[in-house]
């Protein structure tokens, strides 16, 4: 039996680019964002923050998903943008590639923008097979298959590879990442492009009473907290094992993980061997991220390694105190001493030190809390960094400014 004719796996399709680089004629241009997940991560909020910014008179977005639940499907197609669940049901699918490729060729997408892991390869090889004009990629930190310690994560260097070879543009999110990215993956220097992610000044924040309430918290103070996905990378446990240090000066002390992901489980363990089960919330994945934060008299990142660290942008917009490791990108972000205090990661012991500072010097906290939100304004609104992704994005298109 025959493919359908828009399934099949044929020569790329071509098209010429009209005058304004629209793909029907109506000025547009069309974009089509490739994750993996659709739910609240770091890269995926990069990408909606980043379709809210870029002007609906010259943009008109898709984003295709590969894996999990459409957590974020609201929040994209409130801002005005399609969302098309395109199912990889292996890491090895070629029935997820003609999927998007059909996807791209119907859409009539002048330009692929592909994120993290095996979604690089798939959306880069539809876009080439689709007919789109460019390719874009981003990379938000190493590929999660770099942790695995056997033949198995070989295919998935090869794969991303090939990616890089189908590649206009890699955007990289920090310096520190793209040195990590030259030196173990051989990512040529003249592809890459420096372009972090953006965050807005937001809601304000609510009182902390308020915001303790409306999460149903008990009356646990003071309150530090992390947010961000529950997985091996982002340290979480070195956290939990600061905590018994930080109860012992501040005995009404506890702390709040908003995020979900392999590590829950393992991480609710941890707190009950620690016995500091009744003071670690879990809250899962919330969309109320002001309201945890305004909850918080301390934020923690507690990263082994981090390619940007968007929730930190969150809470120093916030005006939150910070102790984030010196890991990646996060020193990029985060200036040491001036905008938060930074530590050596895997290290509870000094979590723990610096965390017991900021909390017994209140006026220092809310002045690194303040220096920080000026940094945030001055050097990732959302603006600014959509300003930089459309000058990209003309550039690979060929398209006047």
């Amino acid at each position: 039996m025959s493919l359908p004719s828009a399934l099949r796996l044929e020569a790329p399709v071509t098209r010429p680019l009209p005058e304004a680089a629209g793909g029907e004629g109506d000025g547009l241009i069309r974009v089509l964002h490739v994750l993996s997940t659709l739910l609240p991560g770091g890269s995926e909020l990069s990408v909606l923050r980043l379709t809210g910014a870029l002007d609906p008179r010259r943009y008109r977005t898709s984003v295709a998903f590969l894996r999990g639940e459409a957590v974020l499907r609201r929040d994209f197609e409130a801002i005005g943008a399609e969302v098309v669940p395109v199912r990889l049901r292996t890491h090895f699918d070629p029935f997820c590639l003609l999927r998007l490729r059909a996807l791209v060729a119907r859409g009539r997408h002048d330009l692929v923008h592909t994120h993290m892991d095996v979604a690089d390869f798939y959306g880069a090889l539809a876009g080439r097979l689709g007919g789109a004009r460019a390719v874009v990629s981003t990379k938000h930190a190493p590929d999660e298959f770099r942790s695995r310690r056997t033949w198995k994560r070989y295919p998935f260097l090869l794969l991303e590879r090939l990616a890089y070879e189908m590649d206009d543009a890699v955007i990289v999110v920090s310096q520190g990442l793209a040195a990590f990215l030259e030196e173990t993956e051989r990512l040529p220097r003249h592809k890459m492009v420096i372009i972090g992610h953006g965050v807005d000044g937001g809601a304000p924040p609510l009182p902390r009473a308020e915001a303790r309430a409306a999460l149903g918290l008990p009356g646990l103070d003071p309150l530090i907290g992390s947010v961000g996905r529950l997985s091996r990378e982002k340290g979480h446990a070195f956290l939990l094992r600061a905590l018994p240090a930080i109860v012992a000066a501040f005995p009404g002390a506890g702390c709040v993980l908003a995020g979900d992901g392999p590590s829950r489980r393992d991480l609710e363990d941890e707190a009950r061997r620690l016995g500091m089960a009744d003071r670690v919330l879990f809250l899962g994945h919330r969309g109320d991220v002001t309201a945890i934060l305004s909850a918080l008299d301390l934020f923690v990142q507690p990263s082994l390694y981090e390619g940007f660290g968007m929730s930190l942008l969150e809470a120093m917009a916030a005006r939150l105190p910070i102790v984030a490791t010196h890991v990646g990108g996060i020193p990029e972000v985060v200036d040491d001493q001036v905008a938060g205090v930074l530590v050596p990661p895997a290290d509870a012991a000094a979590l723990a030190r610096a965390a017991i500072t900021l909390l017994s010097d209140p006026e220092r906290a809310r002045r690194l809390g303040d220096r920080a939100a000026r940094l945030v304004a001055e050097r990732h609104s959302s603006s600014s960094v959509a300003a930089r992704v459309d000058a990209l994005y003309r550039r690979v298109l060929g398209s006047p400014a």
